[in-house]
């Protein structure tokens, strides 16, 4: 990933890294020449300098690894490593790093790195290391979501399934919503599960729209994405609809999330639910109506007649309802 001026310019001149202060401890300038021996670094080469509790030979040591990318020669896990110094303990050692990040002509960050810029945006030491991170994040999640919505249209399922996965990690609703289309009913599926995490009302007519899928299993997994919200009020007809759907797995699931919905809409779909011939959607309309058996005598009287169920289990959830 290029980075070109998303990082603003310090306000103080930061001081020479390469000279070391010889009187801030014992065998410092020891281990700075050592530094400067060291040919074609590694990042593992540098580690031990950069955990020293010098903060002078940590510079030393961003400065070895910042001189051979700039010569062309830049060591695998410099921008991890640049990433995680926006958050050392010295001021001087962070505004380094955040130079070195505007400057350098292309950085790469990896898991790890991103993590570090992560945790910097929003818990860094002092401004100037959170806005680095910030702008440099803004930068990875452009050209990221770029790629990723290039996936949805890849050939591969499996590519696109990856790409609705990394849509959600950057919280691009827009872009997931995009493939509720998908001809795969796993990119599907992943769109619903995406929604569901994202929780944007914005995605609540693409959850609607899935609601009424023609696959099963996509629906299910839409259902299950409308009970995690919270079965927000545009999706509720979709989910009383799929109560008489023509597989029972669907059933189950509408009468599942119907539990996150007020009486008034959940009961009666519920009631109607009891009397499925599939024991497992019974189950799931008793589990579903047990919190209102105190306040709804309609409830209580579909629950008492659940005691005579010919399937024991609902037998016995009926009378701990009721209890």
């Amino acid at each position: 990933m290029m980075i070109t001026d998303a990082i603003a310019t310090p306000d103080t001149t930061t001081p020479d890294t390469t000279t070391p202060n010889t009187t801030s401890a014992p065998g410092l300038a020891a281990r700075v020449t050592e530094l400067r021996q060291i040919v074609h670094p590694e990042v593992s080469d540098i580690e031990p300098y950069l955990r020293d509790p010098e903060p002078e030979v940590r510079r030393a040591a961003l400065h070895v690894l910042i001189d051979n990318a700039s010569g062309g020669d830049s060591p695998r896990g410099l921008g991890d490593t640049l990433a995680w110094a926006l958050a050392d303990q010295d001021e001087q050692v962070r505004r380094f790093a955040a130079e070195a990040l505007r400057d350098l002509p292309e950085v790469f960050f990896g898991d790890k790195g991103v993590r570090g810029l992560l945790l910097v945006s929003s818990r860094g030491r002092d401004r100037l290391a959170r806005e680095a991170a910030a702008a440099l994040l803004a930068v990875l999640t452009e050209g990221a979501g770029e790629l990723y919505e290039q996936g949805l249209h890849d050939g591969e399922t499996n590519v696109r399934v990856q790409a609705v996965l990394g849509l959600v990690a950057l919280r691009a609703a827009g872009a997931v919503s995009e493939a509720a289309d998908d001809p795969a009913r796993e990119v599907r599926v992943a769109v619903a599960e995406g929604l569901a995490r994202l929780a944007d009302p914005a995605g609540l007519p693409v959850l609607e729209h899935l609601l009424a899928d023609h696959d099963p299993v996509v629906r299910m997994a839409a259902l299950d994405a409308a009970a995690e919200l919270g079965l927000p009020e545009p999706l509720e007809g979709r989910v009383i609809t799929s109560i008489a759907h023509a597989g029972w797995q669907v059933r189950k699931r509408a009468a599942l999330a119907l539990a996150q919905a007020t009486p008034d809409v959940a009961v009666q779909p519920l009631l109607h639910a009891l009397r499925d011939r599939i024991v497992d959607v019974r189950r799931a309309a008793v589990q579903s109506l047990e919190q209102w058996a105190s306040e709804r005598p309609e409830v209580v009287t579909a629950l008492t007649e659940a005691l005579a169920d010919p399937d024991p289990g609902v037998q016995t959830q009926a009378r701990w309802a009721l209890a």
